[in-house]
């Protein structure tokens, strides 16, 4: 049983849902059964300074207080372009972990497919994960190769069979280049249920060249709801289908 869940919005992101408040967050991971959650709100959340940080830092551990979870500070950031990221490393390491979005096409200065071609947007995804997972500030590389209809504006079954076609046109030897660096480095994908959601099983298989290439997995469904806390149970079957132990899963450094 998945016992942790690193990419968790609150109702500070504008994607968030409004009851998405620390204790019913909470709540809803003990429901779960998890032990272990991470808050990751978008960079655009918040003004982003030390003492805002401080700030949440605080709610969260008033949140936490007398509860059984551990609960992670975290922030979702994304890559513009190679060597670019939103938020400095200054910020950065205020966090316990900083997720990258390497596939944030509605925002205006991220680097954009020049189009839907499928051989084309395979090629950008990819370099779009090379420049997540080649940045200095990122733990975890947040839903790579996972294509989101509310980004996309392409109706759900169009966007997967195009994402179906894009995976497969994915130069599979130098996917596995940058996965064996972020091997080296200890960074890890992010295992995000939401391929199931948008019905893109194909992704199953990026998943386990990751295992076969020994890249560290983080479990994260991108809740922005209460009833998302909580994975699914296809979610739960396809985890449970890839014969994960501890040493395959990534969890947050404590330095306490």
């Amino acid at each position: 049983m998945v016992r942790a869940n690193y990419h968790i919005h609150t109702h500070h992101s504008p994607c968030g849902s409004g009851d998405m408040v620390l204790p019913s967050i909470l709540d809803a991971a003990e429901k779960a059964g998890y032990d272990r959650i991470g808050i990751s709100d978008h960079c655009y959340s918040f003004d982003l300074n030390s003492s805002r940080i401080k700030e949440l830092r605080a709610e969260v551990a008033a949140a936490a207080d007398e509860r059984g979870i551990r609960v992670y500070l975290g922030i979702e950031a994304y890559v513009i372009r190679h060597h670019l990221a939103s938020i400095s490393h200054q910020i950065a390491a205020l966090f316990d972990f900083v997720l990258v979005a390497p596939n944030h096409y509605h925002i205006r200065s991220v680097a954009k497919p020049v189009r839907m071609d499928p051989r084309i947007l395979a090629d950008h995804e990819l370099y779009m994960f090379e420049a997540a997972a080649n940045h200095p500030v990122t733990d975890v590389v947040a839903h790579p190769f996972i294509l989101s209809p509310r980004i996309f504006r392409i109706a759900a079954e169009r966007l997967a069979a195009l994402s179906e076609d894009v995976m497969a046109s994915v130069d599979e030897k130098r996917l596995a280049l940058s996965l064996d660096r972020m091997r080296e480095r200890g960074l890890a994908v992010e295992l995000n249920p939401k391929f199931i959601t948008f019905g893109q099983d194909h992704v199953e298989w990026f998943y386990r060249l990751c295992v076969e290439r020994d890249v560290l997995l983080s479990i994260g469904n991108d809740a922005h709801s209460l009833d998302e806390v909580a994975l699914s149970d296809d979610a739960q079957k396809f985890i449970d289908s890839l014969g994960l132990s501890e040493a395959n899963l990534w969890n947050p450094l404590s330095f306490d």
